[in-house]
């Protein structure tokens, strides 16, 4: 069992290194028209006056837009305040403060968010999450030099700047093509992390019954 632990960590990690290569290979030779981005998004501020929500969702580097409760944060707000925070809507994307990771996150979650976030809503022109995988890529990290100003990590991302600038984009049939091979790789990674887990449960479980 240990064995096949030992085994699985350097296996997932390699995938996962793949996963971003593939990902910078995919997106490096698009053919297709150019857009800039403020062709792609509007940018929306839905408030949440109506206090419809309360899950409210966080940014996270891998996962996109999360729950905050998944994340184990202590992190403490008043409740009465929720509702001047922003509605995320599923297929939106948010812009966060760590730019210095991208600083852009999808949300196939419906909730709200903090008001210090800016919310982008696609248009038909994009598949459902087509560019939430360019978004972490280190050739789109590296165009956002241009647009980022003062510390990275904090609020630095001109979003006015930023839509003015240019992406190509393929036809919605390759966009599909590049979400399925894409889709195919995280749910192997998926797989393995959740069979890890189990048999890391499973090695504390045995350890625990030795000494009872």
């Amino acid at each position: 069992m240990v064995a096949n632990i030992l085994l699985l960590i350097p296996l997932i990690r390699e995938h996962k290194f793949n996963r971003c290569a593939i990902i910078e290979k995919l997106y490096s030779k698009i053919q297709g028209k150019e857009y800039s981005y403020g062709q792609l998004f509007d940018v929306v501020n839905e408030r949440n006056k109506q206090m419809e929500y309360y899950n409210i969702l966080s940014a996270s580097q891998e996962k996109g837009m999360v729950n905050r409760d998944d994340l184990n944060l202590d992190i403490q707000f008043e409740r009465s305040n929720i509702n001047t925070y922003k509605i995320v809507r599923k297929g939106d994307y948010v812009i966060h403060l760590r730019s210095f990771q991208g600083g852009f996150a999808f949300s196939d979650k419906l909730g709200v968010c903090s008001p210090a976030y800016t919310i982008l809503r696609p248009n038909s022109l994009l598949e459902y999450s087509y560019l939430s995988y360019y978004f972490t890529s280190q050739r789109f990290i590296k165009s956002l030099i241009i647009v980022t100003y003062g510390i990275r990590d904090g609020r630095s991302i001109n979003v006015e700047e930023w839509l003015n600038m240019k992406v190509v984009i393929p036809s919605k049939e390759h966009q599909l093509h590049t979400l399925n091979v894409l889709k195919r790789i995280d749910d192997k990674v998926e797989n393995e992390e959740k069979y890890a887990t189990c048999l890391s449960n499973q090695k504390q479980y045995l350890l625990r019954q030795m000494f009872i």
